[in-house]
This record gives C-alpha cells, structure tokens and sequence, in this order.
C-alpha cells in the first residue's frame, strides 16, 4: 500500500482497507481532516475555516416538514431497537435536507445506516435533548495509528476533549475541524453540537448531499458514503445497516464486511465536584440521568445529613411571671423534690379504704 493510498484513507482510526484498486478517489470529509501534517499550530489556526452561522441556515418553520415538536423522551424505539430519539433525528434531517436541496432525495436509513456503523446509535444512551450521555471520542489523531493523519487541536478540546490532537466526537464521529465547516443546529437550541444526535445528523446530511446526485441512485449514493469515510468495506456495512432499518431484518454477517476500525472511547460523565446541599461525602461519579419530571437521582459517593433528632424529655416550661388578678390568692409556691399528689379517684365512685393485712403491715410501735 503505497503513502498516497494511506492518505486518503478515513483519519478517525481506521486502519488500512483493503480496497480494490479501482475504488474512487475521494477525500473523506467527516472523519478526516486535512491530509497534511499539522503539526505547526500557526499553519492549523490559519488554515481551519471559520465556524459557520447556524442560524443562518436554519429554513423559515414553514418549510421545515421535521420540525414536529415532539417530546423526544415520549417517542417508542423503531425498527431493529433504534432509539426513538435517533429515528426522530434521523426523520428530522431527511425531511429538512429535502426541503432545502429536494434533487438529494434523502433517505433516513441512511443516516440510520452511519450512525450504527459509527457508534452504534450513540450506544443508544441520549438525554431528552439528544445529547450524548458521556462523550464519544475517536482515536487520538497523532499519527500512532497506522494510516491516521496529524491532525493537531483545532477547537481547544471543546467537543473532543483533547487540547493537543483532535479526535472524532460524537454519534455520527465528525472532527472538530470539519465541524468548524459543517456543524448545523438540528433541533434549534442555538447551539451546534457534534455530541448532539440532532445536530450530527442534519450535518451528515448535509455532507451526503453537498456531494451531488440522489441518494435513490446507487451509485451517487456509495460515492457520497465513500466521502464520509474512504472505504468500500464501510459504503457495504452502511447500505447493509439501511437496508435493514428498510425492512426491520438485521443484515447477515456475509453483508457487513470488516472495516478495521477501532471502537471509539467512552468517556463517562465528570462527577460533580461538590455534593447537593444536604449531603455530604465527595462525588465519586455522576448520578443517572433522571427521568423527565422526577427528582434527580441521588450522588454516589454523596449520604444525606440526617437530621438533628428532637429530644426526648422537653425542658419543662417555667411558671409564668404574670401577676395574679387583684384579689385572687397567689398560687403556692411548689417544691422541688415534693412527691408527686397522688391521682384523684375518679368522680362517682366511693373510696375504699382496705384494712392492713400481715405480713404487709408495718410492726406497731413500741
């Protein structure tokens, strides 16, 4: 395999394909980067496009047949257990892509068929507004994989969570550099997000469709995967995996083809760094994500401070200082070891007075 060929293989991981020889040439956009070193941050920071306006893109609601409010985390798993937040992201992109360029002819399955072969649907963990839970990193970009570019840090590790190398992030695995181009804003929060569901598949989209022709046509279709990421071994696992969610049958093991790619990083939830209010210990990880309208999910590492217990014989309440009316007889003073009076009979019975009986008498004086 020559260096040419190993440059313009995907930069995200994945190890040399072997390809046949007349497999297009076509540079990778959403796993790669540029394919020259980067090694020199001057030359990176010039050299990396300015993040796009989100908002400028974003089509008039009328015509955007996707933006259907619905609650995410009310919506049922569809066909082979996708996630239902990931199928309403990949119908929202479809029918927003087809709205702005309707000669692409956008298919859902498809961006279905990446997101399964990038990270298997986010490994289905999402929040109720799509975004990842826990952050999902490719490899390392610093050349120590074989066939992988230097592609040195281009957005502070602000997606990535790298400050030295970018690496690809996100359910549908873009690197930042490429984000800076094609990050859009799928579920108009104002916020372009790669860990986001919703934003990752509108910009996938529009990566397959900025590359021409309609995803209806086989052939226009494998050369817009083959952008994503350079390999003929992944264009086969991608039309598998769509043509699966088609027709809800799962691809044979025949149809997916390996592709050499490394399993990208989970990266779980930073702990908190201080317990609630009311607990105490140190965050030891961070808690579950709670369901929508039930109270958060406790800390672990974090126990709640009981509460002071009320004490058992309450001070006994000191007599009032109050004068007594005029005329009326002060109250006599009570000692302090006085016995207690014994307990009146109760009303409407006759007192009984029981003569002693040895050997409970006491003797008789002398």
């Amino acid at each position: 395999m020559t260096a040419t060929a190993i440059a313009v293989l995907s930069t995200v991981g994945l190890s040399v394909d072997n390809s046949p020889p007349d497999a297009p040439e076509i540079t990778p956009l959403a796993e790669s980067g540029p394919q020259t070193s980067t090694s020199d941050p001057t030359t990176a920071a010039s050299t990396t496009p300015e993040t796009t306006d989100p908002t400028s893109e974003k089509p008039a609601p009328e015509d955007d047949p996707g933006a259907a409010h619905i609650a995410p985390a009310t919506i049922p798993d569809g066909p082979l257990g996708i996630p239902g937040i990931a199928l309403d992201a990949y119908h929202r992109a479809t029918d927003r892509l087809n709205a702005e360029q309707p000669a692409c002819e956008m298919d859902w399955t498809v961006l279905a068929g990446i997101g399964q072969v990038e990270s298997n649907q986010g490994r289905g963990a999402f929040d109720v507004h799509g975004n990842t839970i826990g952050r999902i990193v490719g490899p390392r970009l610093d050349g120590s994989i074989p066939g992988t570019a230097v592609i040195k840090d281009t957005d502070g590790g602000r997606f990535d969570g790298d400050r030295d190398f970018d690496r690809a992030v996100g359910p549908v695995q873009f690197i930042p550099s490429t984000w800076a181009t094609l990050g859009r804003d799928g579920n108009d929060d104002g916020l372009a997000d790669p860990n986001n569901i919703y934003d990752g598949a509108l910009a996938a989209a529009t990566l397959l469709c900025n590359q021409g022709g309609s995803m209806a046509d086989p052939a226009a279709r494998s050369r817009a995967i083959l952008s994503y990421n350079n390999s003929l071994a992944y264009v086969a696992n991608v039309n598998a995996w769509a043509h699966g969610y088609a027709v809800n049958a799962y691809p044979l093991p025949s149809d997916l083809p390996p592709i050499h790619q490394p399993e990208p990083t989970i990266e779980p939830p930073k702990p908190p760094e201080h317990c609630p209010e009311g607990w105490e210990g140190t965050p030891t990880a961070a808690p579950e994500t709670a369901e929508e309208g039930k109270p958060p999910n406790p800390v672990p590492g974090c126990t709640e401070v009981p509460a002071p217990p009320a004490p058992d014989n309450p001070a006994p309440t000191p007599p009032s200082a109050t004068p007594s009316p005029a005329g009326s007889p002060a109250p006599a003073p009570v000692a302090e070891n006085a016995p207690a009076a014994p307990p009146p009979a109760p009303v409407g019975l006759p007192v009984i007075e029981l003569p002693c009986i040895h050997p409970f008498c006491p003797p008789p004086p002398a």
